[in-house]
């Protein structure tokens, strides 16, 4: 009898999502940033390979393309969406910038008035605190000449030799994209029969399902804050209520950004300006927002992932501290695939432990 066989099921189970947490991290840590693209790559031709099999059964076109025009129609569609988007942020801004020496004058007199406060509270000569205000600004303004604008210039050829090395990777990733899927039922026979894509398979099926969910989540905590942002700046009667609600949407699932970027500082500029409903409205959409991402998150990415919201949260934090920003999605996709390896692999110990079970009946009977 080996030593593996002499240790109990829960006790291999613990061995066994030790091992993978150390394999997930190292994987994550080491393999993942040079398999990333080929990863987009494979998402991109399992996006369009329906389309692409439709074409070769119906209208016998070749897969490579079949691929490369499903591909192009995808990109087509997500450029020109993005296209439109960027077109009317630019439009927004280009009205921002016009009516920005407005927007100066209102504050500088906004700020002549609470610096005037301000001096009276703290029994200070008058224009005290508006001389200390405006030598910052000073100094702010002077650093930014001398430091990031030079700063900037000298790393233009960087910057653009960073823009073409990832043009060269979108290249990349377009060209691996055809290939995969030209090549995804030849590669699908020729490793059916191997043993260990049995395993692998099993554990990808399973994160499959649980990415479908997870994203599926994340898009339902999305639609309910798209909503009530677009009803909070609606009642304002903010002209561009639908286009900036679903701006901050997506803010809101990026972990750095968050819906605050865009409206704490927005409520604060209401009150500054006298308009304490508008600021009571964006305000309370901020907090609206948070708390149901607070509430809903945890439950519904747990029940993507089929564990408690706590762990789910714990792997949030956890993948934070390791792996910074990226850290939001690698936590819960790091637990998904612990749990996925653990499940698959408690399963044949099971199994295995039942064959035995029924073996050691046998000889005793």
């Amino acid at each position: 009898m080996s030593i593996w066989d002499g240790i109990s099921y829960r006790k291999k189970l613990l061995l066994v999502g030790i091992i993978a947490t150390i394999a997930v991290y190292l994987g994550f840590r080491y393999i993942l940033p040079l398999v990333f693209p080929f990863l987009i790559s494979y998402f991109l031709a399992w996006t369009v390979r329906p389309a692409t099999e439709f074409l070769h059964r119906k209208l016998k076109v070749p897969r490579i393309l079949g691929g490369s025009i499903s591909l192009i129609l995808l990109i087509s569609i997500l450029g020109v969406g993005l296209s439109l988007l960027i077109n009317n942020l630019i439009k927004q801004i280009i009205s921002f910038l016009k009516n920005m020496p407005i927007y100066l004058n209102v504050l500088a007199e906004r700020l002549d008035t609470i610096c005037g406060s301000c001096d009276k509270l703290f029994g200070l000569s008058d224009g005290t605190v508006r001389l200390l205000v405006d030598e910052n600004l000073i100094q702010t303004v002077n650093r930014v000449k001398n430091n990031i604008i030079p700063g900037i210039t000298e790393h233009t050829i960087s910057l653009t030799l960073r823009l073409i090395t990832m043009l060269g990777i979108v290249l990349i990733i377009f060209i691996s994209a055809v290939l995969i899927v030209k090549d995804i039922p030849s590669m699908k026979e020729s490793l059916e029969g191997a043993k260990i894509y049995q395993n692998i398979h099993k554990v990808t099926e399973k994160l499959a399902e649980t990415g479908i969910a997870y994203l599926k989540a994340q898009l339902i905590i999305m639609v309910i804050v798209g909503f009530l942002c677009v009803l909070g700046l609606t009642l304002i009667k903010y002209e561009y209520a639908l286009l900036v609600g679903l701006i901050i949407a997506v803010l809101d699932a990026l972990p750095i950004l968050g819906s605050g970027i865009i409206l704490i500082p927005w409520s604060i500029i209401m009150l500054i300006n006298g308009n304490i409903y508008s600021a009571a409205i964006i305000i309370t959409v901020y907090l609206f927002c948070q708390i149901i991402r607070q509430l809903l998150e945890p439950k519904l990415v747990g029940k993507s992932i089929g564990t408690k919201p706590l762990f789910t949260l714990i792997s949030i934090y956890i993948g934070l501290q390791l792996f910074s920003g990226y850290g939001y999605f690698l936590g819960p996709i790091g637990l998904a695939i612990i749990l996925a390896i653990v499940s698959v692999v408690g399963d044949k110990l099971k199994g295995s432990n039942d064959e035995f079970d029924n073996i050691d009946r046998r000889i005793s009977t």
